[in-house]
């Protein structure tokens, strides 16, 4: 059988806008040396706009780690347990910082920072990549070293970007074999795992896999500027927070809140999300969302080994902290949770593979 590469991407994927724009098809690419690819008005595509092909080796991992292609979804599936609605997992908690730091600029509980701050603070890794705001809810993807960075990059901006990519910048850590995390969406921590069972550069540098719950995404353009700014006329400067949680939330920096059923944005959300299956994120060795805990609270769902140790460690450390069995049924709270994440997991199940019917 030939070798699908980049080209076959193009036609099978990019050309049916089915690009997750995660990515990781430029970061195989740049890892390796290879750099045939680049992200061009928000697509991949060959550098060289004649197509000249003389950069591609044909090597054919592009293709296998994209998300939106089968060929190692059955391996992984198998490696991770994964059944719908919501993956295998260990541990269900509701959890959240007790760093008041971070507390201040939580999107919900703040445990995926608290999460990157431990890791740092104990040299359990070199670097993560995180989504990092630049002003007006744009955000960039970035490999963070220091604590004030992390600290930048806390909350939730509900737009797509490569962050995926960003690992094939590694190099910039001055180590071979950096030791990494990443915190993405669906989409993007399974391409991250694919990477890893081909043992494929630059996956395998990442040690944590830090998941968020995803119904869907957004372009920056269509939601932020198109809906937000313009048709909404909400000065940007003046957005405190994004929420999804039943419906969308804005949350101006005056606590006035505006919020929008989420069937009215249904056609703003982009097409690759209609075919994706994965809510609560799988693949990752600790997923996090806000539906279902209480105020001030994450969902934590444990799945790996990996991601046991290190949140059992951090609530011996008294780094993060359950939610008060004194105060609150634990059982009935986590009874809801399990109801929640799981009818929206089959939604998103059902509503995935029925679209991938149709292509």
């Amino acid at each position: 059988m030939a070798v699908k590469i980049f080209e076959d991407l193009e036609k099978e994927v990019v050309n049916r806008d089915l690009c997750n724009l995660c990515g990781a098809c430029l970061a195989v690419c740049t890892s390796n040396e290879i750099k045939a690819l680049s992200i061009e008005d928000g697509k991949p595509r060959y550098i060289d706009a004649s197509k000249d092909l003389s950069k591609c080796l044909d090597c054919g991992i592009c293709y296998l780690v994209c998300g939106q292609t089968a060929e190692l979804n059955t391996e992984i599936d198998d490696l991770y347990s994964v059944k719908p609605p919501i993956g295998s997992y260990k541990y269900l908690t509701s959890a959240r910082t007790t760093n008041p730091e971070i507390q201040q600029v939580a999107q919900d509980g703040g445990v995926v920072t608290s999460i990157l701050k431990y890791l740092l603070e104990r040299n359990l890794i070199d670097g993560a990549i995180v989504n990092q705001p630049t002003g007006d809810w744009v955000s960039k993807p970035q490999i963070i070293t220091s604590i004030q960075e992390l600290i930048q990059s806390a909350g939730t901006r509900y737009s797509t970007i490569p962050s995926v990519q960003e690992l094939g910048n590694y190099k910039i850590l001055d180590k071979d074999e950096p030791r990494l995390a990443f915190v993405g969406c669906p989409c993007q921590i399974q391409t991250i795992r694919k990477m890893q069972v081909m043992k494929a550069r630059p996956g395998i540098f990442v040690k944590y896999l830090i998941g968020l719950f995803c119904m869907e995404n957004f372009n920056y353009d269509t939601l932020i500027k198109g809906k937000i700014e313009k048709e909404l006329k909400i000065d940007l400067s003046k957005v405190k927070k994004l929420n999804i949680k039943g419906n969308f939330f804005i949350t101006l920096k005056d606590n006035s809140q505006i919020e929008i059923p989420l069937k009215d944005l249904s056609h703003l959300v982009r097409n690759n999300c209609h075919y994706c299956i994965d809510f609560t994120n799988h693949y990752a060795d600790i997923s996090i969302g806000g539906i279902g805990s209480p105020t001030g609270y994450s969902t934590v769902l444990i799945r790996t080994e990996t991601g046991n140790a290190l949140f059992s460690n951090m609530l011996i450390e008294k780094e993060i902290e359950e939610v008060d069995s004194e105060s609150l049924d634990i059982k009935e709270i986590k009874a809801k949770i399990l109801s929640l994440i799981s009818r929206l997991g089959q939604i998103k199940y059902d509503r995935g593979t029925k679209n991938k019917a149709k292509l």
